[in-house]
């Protein structure tokens, strides 16, 4: 079996709702980044075999396989193949996965795996009756950004609350942890970095201001400032073989090691990592004290934080260090477009390896319906 390497990527500024971004179609939102990333790498768009890309709603312009019309929207050849995957949050995680594991088998030279959402442009679909060429009646018009790019709830779901909405997820980890609101809002007060075009990001925060914002509806303590935002953006990796990175004359950035998903209730999805995390590292026959970066997704600061109170339990006792948690900000300050968050979490990870001379690292989401997916990198030109 083949190595798979990240060679590089791209993602665009993570967008306001109705913002910046607002007025670029999906499908060339997507198709422009996928574009930079090879530009960046140095591969040429002939050169791209297949694209996985990651889209939590693609009820847009570019809806149905929004991977292969943004690549002929972008001007990739004919020949260069297409899909779109939907695993929630861990979309362009799993795409990643997908496109590694292609090249590991050996079915696969280089590609790209990459994500995109456009909250702003989701569109509206009206549902079908039961009754043949229906509707007849009442037509139910449904906003398909809140409605997970789904339909009308499936009764055996429903009866299990699988459908709660996120925040009230948040809710549930707070509650099983005993989080307090001082700690969760303590968690979004680090200082801006190298995120300055990020719409969301604002270096004057203070304490007393989260504190004196309101709680959203049916929760106790989440707020607008620990939540994650409505956000537009996309992101992209390329990924080869060892071989073609050789033939390309292309630097690979890290080494895909392992990977891992895990399933839990959905009550409480924001858990989820706490359990693919461990897999992930045990799978790369490693030891949590040799992961020198983690990167733990940000849905809520609530859910990061009940992910944090968890991994002891799953690893031994081990606690992550400050100086190795998520060191370039999460979700909730930087933005969380659905299907751009995985690849973008790769591509930071990856890089803040390189930047820190730093040898292994993992990267942890939370998926919608219960769900949390895991990757761990290394560096391989770490000393």
């Amino acid at each position: 079996m083949t190595d798979a390497f990240v060679l590089g990527g791209v993602r665009t500024p993570f967008a306001r709702y109705g913002s910046s971004l607002s007025h670029i179609r999906a499908d060339d939102l997507l198709g422009m980044t996928m574009k930079g990333a090879c530009e960046r790498v140095g591969v040429g768009l002939d050169q791209i075999e297949d694209i996985v890309a990651g889209c939590v709603n693609p009820a847009h312009e570019g809806m149905g396989d929004v991977g292969r019309w943004a690549a002929l929207a972008a001007g990739f050849p004919d020949s260069v193949a297409g899909a779109t995957i939907n695993r929630f949050c861990g979309s362009s995680v799993s795409a990643t996965v997908q496109v590694a594991h292609a090249i590991k088998a050996g079915d696969l030279g280089v590609g790209i795996a990459c994500g995109v959402e456009s909250m702003s442009r989701s569109g509206w679909a009206y549902m079908k009756g039961d009754a043949p060429f229906a509707p007849r009646g009442p037509v139910l018009l449904l906003d398909t950004m809140w409605a997970g790019a789904g339909g009308p709830p499936n009764p055996k779901l429903l009866a299990r609350n699988a459908y709660i909405g996120m925040i009230e997820t948040a809710q549930n980890v707070a509650d099983r942890y005993n989080l307090t609101r001082e700690e969760i809002d303590a968690l979004e007060k680090t200082a801006a970095r190298t995120f300055e075009h990020d719409e969301f990001i604002r270096d004057d925060t203070t304490a007393e201001q989260l504190a004196a914002l309101p709680v959203q509806p049916g929760t106790k303590q989440m707020t607008a400032a620990n939540s994650t935002p409505l956000t537009d953006g996309a992101s992209a990796i390329v990924l080869a073989s060892g071989e073609r990175a050789a033939e390309l004359g292309v630097e690979p950035l890290a080494r895909v090691v392992s990977s891992a998903v895990y399933g839990i209730d959905p009550l409480v999805m924001g858990l989820a990592p706490a359990w693919a995390l461990p897999l992930a590292i045990r799978r790369a026959g490693l030891t949590p004290e040799q992961i020198d970066v983690w990167e733990v997704h940000e849905a809520f600061s609530a859910q990061a934080l009940g992910v944090l109170r968890e991994l002891p339990n799953q690893l031994g006792g081990f606690r992550i260090p400050d100086e190795k948690l998520t060191p370039n900000g999460g979700a909730v300050a930087i933005g969380h477009p659905f299907g751009a968050t995985g690849t973008r979490y790769v591509l930071t990870l990856a890089t803040e390896l390189r930047e820190r001379n730093a040898r292994y690292g993992a990267v942890g989401v939370c998926i919608g319906s219960g769900q949390g997916v895991a990757v761990v990198l290394e560096n391989p030109d770490a000393s």
